[in-house]
């Protein structure tokens, strides 16, 4: 009967022992006046990063249910660095996860830009390994997965001509996934349904358990001996000098810990007293249900990126963002 119940528990936890990060891949906060990167659909607009959330949300909780213990970069719709940061540190803000929760393997989901008529999907993995067999499989057993559950075709992988900050700065296996192109409009349309997220993930599921069931001894030994590079962190989440002063403004700004729409403009109001210089600050807010509508301007951009920042370490992030910044000299 033992043998029979260990089987069982197999079939039914085929990822157990299995560490992983999600990342819901960057790109179109509707709020954020700085680098996120990303398309959007061509007809319904959805972003780019609202698609990679829908989809990474519904993966990890499938990946939990398989056994896995699973970290995630991002649970709702924010960039992962400081407003205001470059380009580079929103993507480091990812690797600094891979560092952080040094996972087996993590996969960060994305979808693409093109022509109208450009379609199918593929994944990426990394160019600078010294021994490249396990990154490629990595991205070869989700891209094969992905076959068959959404549009193709399914396309050759991209990767030793490819220079990718997440695959580049990591040791950690992983690849990057192109579910599609929002450009096409078919694609669009059906990657906008209630039912599209689940279907990615779990063809994105079976890709785990394939990747997982196969090379389970290397990644466990590579796993073991790996240590994480020092380095600059570039994730808010993840860097304590920033959670510190995030928690003395909002202890400022919000005593309490309980943050709602509804008291945005009173938010404002007493980030405006927290300036040293606050002339310039001229912003309002006024709430809609869960939106919260900013306006007004400011001449100091600092003063701006350091309000979004508030808003987004309140999880506030439905923010219709129509602040006027200072003209770039």
């Amino acid at each position: 009967m033992l043998p029979v119940l260990c089987a069982l528990l197999v079939v039914d936890a085929p990822l157990a022992g299995a560490v992983l990060v999600v990342d819901p891949g960057h790109g179109g906060q509707r709020y954020s006046r700085s680098y996120t990167g990303g398309t959007r659909g061509v007809n319904s607009k959805l972003t780019e990063s609202e698609l990679n959330l829908r989809v990474g949300l519904a993966l990890a909780t499938k990946l939990e249910v398989a056994g896995a213990t699973v970290h995630r970069t991002r649970t709702c719709d924010r960039r992962l660095s400081r407003e205001g940061s470059s380009t580079s540190d929103e993507l480091h803000a990812r690797v600094d996860h891979f560092d952080k929760f040094n996972p087996h393997v993590f996969v960060s989901i994305h979808h693409n830009a093109g022509g109208p008529t450009a379609s199918g999907h593929t994944a990426l993995y990394k160019h600078n390994a010294a021994d490249p067999t396990l990154y490629e499989a990595c991205a070869r057993a989700f891209n094969d997965a992905l076959d068959g559950a959404v549009p193709g075709p399914k396309r050759a992988l991209i990767g030793p001509t490819g220079n990718y900050h997440i695959l580049r700065e990591t040791e950690v296996p992983g690849t990057i996934t192109e579910g599609g192109f929002q450009t096409n409009p078919g694609f669009d349309e059906e990657s906008s349904r209630p039912d599209y997220p689940e279907r990615e993930a779990a063809a994105l599921l079976k890709g785990a358990v394939a990747y997982w069931a196969a090379h389970k001894p290397a990644l466990v030994a590579l796993r073991d001996k790996r240590v994480p590079k020092p380095g600059r962190v570039t994730a808010t989440d993840l860097d304590p000098t920033f959670q510190a002063e995030m928690a003395k403004l909002l202890e400022r700004v919000a005593p309490g810990g309980s943050y709602t729409a509804a008291k945005a403009p009173d938010y404002v109001a007493a980030f405006k007293g927290t300036l040293a210089d606050p002339a310039g600050f001229a912003v309002t807010a006024a709430a809609s249900g869960e939106t919260i509508k900013l306006a007004g301007r400011v001449t100091d951009k600092g003063h701006h990126d350091r309000l979004i920042d508030l808003f987004v370490a309140m999880k506030l992030v439905a923010l219709d963002n129509g602040v006027e910044l200072p003209a770039e000299k």
